[in-house]
């Protein structure tokens, strides 16, 4: 999710608005039928309005497998691209490292991006929790797993330095505080499963 320490959001009640996720869109990765992840696009709307995807509050792309205890999840992932390898890798260790655990979908969340008014309010947990609900996934037995990489407002990413430290720094916290996780202290987070 895109986030600016610049930015300063007007004050709402988060637990006023309906967000909710709307998928624009699950297709092959590559046209590549024997691949089992699919790429997949969405949009985080205001479900209490009769809103367009034209008029998202934000989006939400990656990349999503099913049956991936049967699958190469890091090998598919690297297939696809840079930025999917990274975040296959960091799939396929933590089904590794829960092997009592039947894991049946991965979720690579590539882009998670929110427009300035709605950032920092601890959303990105709401946003995931209707992907996995929209998607009819059993929340026990998938593993989400994203990358944050701070955006600047006009777009593109900050160039290495304190305004990308500090935005760094923002979006970290802001995903802390919507329940996702370091994977082992790396730059990636996952999404842990909910404790029994």
């Amino acid at each position: 999710m895109a986030t600016d320490g610049d930015v300063h959001p007007e004050p709402f009640d988060p637990s006023d608005i309906a967000l909710e996720v709307r998928i624009t869109g699950i297709d092959r990765v590559l046209d590549d039928e024997s691949s089992f992840l699919r790429d997949f696009s969405a949009v985080v709307v205001d479900g209490d309005s009769p809103t367009t995807p034209a008029a998202a509050l934000g989006v939400v792309g990656g990349w999503i497998g099913w049956d991936a205890l049967d699958e190469d999840v890091h090998g598919a992932a690297d297939a696809v691209s840079s930025d999917a390898e990274a975040l296959g890798a960091t799939a396929a260790d933590i089904i590794a490292a829960y092997p009592e655990r039947w894991v049946d979908t991965v979720v690579l969340v590539d882009r998670m991006w929110l427009e300035p008014r709605w950032r920092h309010h601890r959303l990105s947990g709401r946003i995931l929790a209707d992907l996995v609900y929209l998607l009819r996934l059993d929340r026990d037995s998938t593993v989400i797993v994203l990358q944050p990489e701070p955006q600047r407002e006009e777009g593109g990413p900050y160039e290495y330095g304190p305004k990308r430290d500090a935005a760094m720094a923002a979006l970290r916290s802001g995903y802390a505080n919507s329940g996702l996780e370091p994977w082992r202290g790396g730059d990636r987070c996952w999404w842990p499963w909910p404790q029994a």
